[in-house]
């Protein structure tokens, strides 16, 4: 009798799992995202969700929550209730925080489950047109000709940008000074404006001067050229060596989202990203799509915070 009982449990538990997957999503999905509007993973977030929705005939729900170095839009997230209801689009930063801080209010390994990462963008080493430089290797003379004189921009303490600003440190020995600005805009103004020297910047937020001839685009830092810069070296075949910076996106659901849920949403989001034009509208951003697997994700999620926090470490790099 207890065996029959084991076995209509489980035959149950079956049908009931077959049919979650069959309806999800029966409701609005809220996909939240830790920047402001306007922002490339928050351009991609409303591409990609408004095809979704067209496909499960639900709303979905972009909903902004920055502030707190993206925390605390992630801390709400891990609060959730895990059924795939509520998602959060993630970057970098996801992964920078727990390297950068002793204390969270959450735990990105127990508290959330990957789902795919979608695309990255490649960051980019630029300088003003005033600097005598045209290469890194220009770039690393003069700087160690210069020590503690020329300074670099990032978007914030602690972001992708500056990291790789601390890479090239660590990697050539230069002694040049770190200018964070909030965001953006302001740090590729102030490059603009020549009160600092160089950065390392999204791409897609220094195209537009790049093409226009104020800014000096000197290397990308891929590992590879990018397609649409063929003629750009990456930072590692200008000579220097082990620096690697991209900006990447992907999705992450609260821990314990059931495993169909999941494999729903990575089919899906894959099957969006593969559509003409969506494809065309995102690599119009810059953005390089991926679509890889929760567990390829999970992986390279792992890695990636290896890799910060080594760079924090040896750099000595401080929270704000």
């Amino acid at each position: 009798m207890k065996l029959r009982i084991t076995l209509l449990a489980l035959a149950l538990f079956s049908v009931a799992a077959l049919t979650h997957a069959q309806t999800y999503p029966a409701k609005p999905v809220r996909i939240v995202v830790p920047f402001p509007a306007g922002g490339v993973l928050d351009r991609m977030t409303r591409v990609v969700g408004q095809r979704l929705a067209e496909t499960w005939k639900q709303n979905v729900v972009v909903e902004n929550r920055p502030g707190g170095t993206t925390i605390i839009a992630t801390e709400f997230v891990a609060r959730q209730p895990a059924d795939g209801y509520t998602l959060l689009m993630m970057a970098n930063t996801f992964v920078i925080n727990p390297a950068l801080r002793d204390k969270l209010p959450y735990d990105i390994e127990r508290d959330f489950t990957a789902v795919s990462q979608l695309a990255y963008t490649p960051n980019v080493f630029v300088t003003h047109p005033s600097l005598p430089v045209k290469t890194m290797k220009d770039v690393i003379a003069l700087a160690k000709s210069r020590p503690g004189e020329l300074a670099y921009a990032s978007i914030g303490q602690g972001t992708p940008q500056h990291l790789a600003g601390e890479m090239l440190k660590l990697v050539t020995g230069v002694n040049i000074i770190h200018v964070p600005y909030q965001g953006g805009a302001p740090s590729v103004t102030a490059l603009l404006g020549g009160h600092v020297s160089m950065m390392f910047a999204n791409l897609g937020e220094v195209q537009p001067y790049i093409d226009a001839g104020r800014l000096r685009l000197v290397a990308v830092a891929t590992e590879k050229r990018v397609d649409t810069l063929k003629n750009i070296p990456t930072v590692a075949e200008s000579g220097v060596k082990d620096l690697y910076s991209t900006s990447w996106f992907g999705m992450v659901a609260p821990a314990a989202t059931p495993k169909d849920v999941i494999a729903k949403l990575h089919a899906d989001i894959v099957r969006t990203l593969q559509m003409p034009d969506i494809r065309s509208n995102l690599i119009a951003q810059n953005l390089t799509l991926v679509g890889s697997t929760p567990e390829q994700f999970a992986a390279f999620i792992r890695s990636e915070y290896k890799i910060y926090a080594d760079v924090i470490k040896r750099a000595g790099v401080k929270p704000e």
